[in-house]
This record gives C-alpha cells, structure tokens and sequence, in this order.
C-alpha cells in the first residue's frame, strides 16, 4: 500500500480581551493556507479577516491580504452567499472552504458563550438549539431517545481561552487496484473516523466504514450503519446533498457527511495534481 496524498486541517476559537480569534490552517500535499477572523462574541458579527496563502500550487512564493470586505458579515448560519460574494475577489475556492470552516468553529464556540448570546442559562440554550434544530442530524432527529443532554456530554458549561478546537485528517492510498481514503475529525465534542475503499478505475465502492468515537449521545452511533449504503455505489462526480441522501439525510451524521465529501474531494485533488 503507498500513500499518495495527505490533507490537514486545524481549526481555532480563542476568547481574548473580548473578542473571538478564529484561525483555520490547511497543509497538504497541495498547498498550505491560513483564514483568520476577529469576531465580537455578543453578535458574531466579524470586524477583521485575514488571508495566508504559504504554498500553492498556481503560484511561488507566501502572500498574505487583509480582507476589509468581510467585516460586517455574520459569521453564523446562513453565511454562506455573504462570504462567497466577499471572497469572490480572490477566485480561491480553497478560502472560501477554509473561511465556512471557521465559521463552523464560532458555532460551535458559541456552547461556552451563551451569557453573550442571551440565554441566561445553559438549559436555555440547549432548549433553543432542540428547537430550532430539531431533525437536522442523527442526535435532533431522535430528541426522544436521547439519553444526556449536550451539556452532560460536554461535561462543564464554562470555558475561558481555548473555546474550540478541531483537527481533520484526509489520506488517499493506493492499495493494489484500488484507492482507500480514510478520514478523520477530532474536535471538543466529537471523535469521527471513515474509511472507503473504491475500485481504482470505475470508482465503485467496494467498502465502507464509519466509526463515531465520541458523540453527544448513544444514538449518534446508529448513523454509522448508514455507511453500508455506499458499497455499490459509483462516487465518481457525486454531489455532497446526494452524500447526505445516501447516508441518511437529517437523520444522517453531518460528520460522516463532510468526511466522505472531504475523501471524494481528495482523490479528486489527488488525480489532478498527478502525484502518482
């Protein structure tokens, strides 16, 4: 078996003299890249952005840039078109995947800011979030059997400096006539692993395999039975809303989700850069 390309991510929220420091790293075979933001922990709103460009594949040499155009924006759901419309300028699809990274991490980060956000109490939070997201993932979706609430999983509702961290891990090998991506996502709440291995030529899945290693709840592990839905099935060109269909949609694991999408994208990534 050899490797043949490798894709890391490391992503940050810190709480500093009042203010959110967020920071999504990127190395990989490819390219090494760097999105920072500054963002008010009451509004989530950003007041500075940053963009690091060490190594990249069109272009020599380390560039870095101050992106005026994305104070203002919201960093939260719904986002999205607002920070594609404002990164549109540097026609980098790797930012504009770096910087919805780092929002994801406010969102997450937001479990320790609830006093800033309003809620006078954790179970306040935790009772907004059961509504509002309620049938979005395997743990909203099943709120009846669930046996611990978020914050028994998390453990402690206050947390000062580090609010967040995630690391995510992609690595493509080739395995005689086949490709086996496998991939990884440890973060402050979660534990997730993945493991596809496709025919080298017609992309045809012929294994899969989730393990959630750490989750909110009991539950959450069902999703990982929803990976035997890939075998037989050409990922070739596959859309990541017909990812989340094959496995489970909002009754599915958004973590599994990412991570195949993630492994597709390598091997994508992988054949272009023509490494092997």
């Amino acid at each position: 078996m050899r490797c043949l390309f490798q894709r890391n991510w490391h992503s940050s929220v810190r709480l500093e003299e009042q203010e959110l420091l967020v920071e999504v790293t990127y190395c990989g075979t490819d390219r090494e890249a760097c999105a920072r933001l500054v963002v008010d922990p009451v509004t989530f709103t950003v007041s500075e952005a940053a963009w690091e460009k060490y190594r990249a594949p069109e272009e020599a040499g380390c560039k870095a840039l101050s992106l005026p155009q994305l104070a203002g924006i919201e960093a939260y759901f719904n986002s999205g078109a607002a920070l594609r419309e404002a990164l549109a300028p540097l026609q980098d699809a790797c930012a504009n995947g770096l910087f919805a990274e780092a929002v994801r991490g406010v969102i997450q980060a937001e479990t320790f800011l609830f006093k800033e956000r309003g809620f006078s109490t954790p179970e306040a939070y935790e009772d907004n979030w059961n509504t509002l997201y309620v049938n979005s993932c395997r743990y909203y979706s099943n709120l009846e059997r669930v046996t611990q609430g978020w914050y028994e999983h998390v453990g402690y509702s206050s947390r000062g400096g580090s609010l967040f961290n995630r690391m995510k891990t992609q690595v493509l090998y080739l395995k005689g006539n086949s490709y086996l991506l496998t991939g990884h996502l440890n973060d402050s709440f979660h534990g997730v692993s993945v493991e596809l291995e496709l025919e080298k030529d017609k992309l045809m899945v012929k294994s899969a395999r989730g393990d959630l290693l750490r989750a909110p709840d009991r539950v959450c592990g069902e999703a990982a039975g929803l990976m035997k839905e890939l075998k037989g099935k050409n990922l070739g060109g596959i859309k990541k809303k017909d990812i989340a269909l094959l496995l489970g949609g909002g009754n599915g694991c958004v973590h599994l989700i990412d991570l195949v999408s993630d492994g597709l994208e390598t091997l994508e990534l992988g054949e272009r850069a023509k490494t092997f």
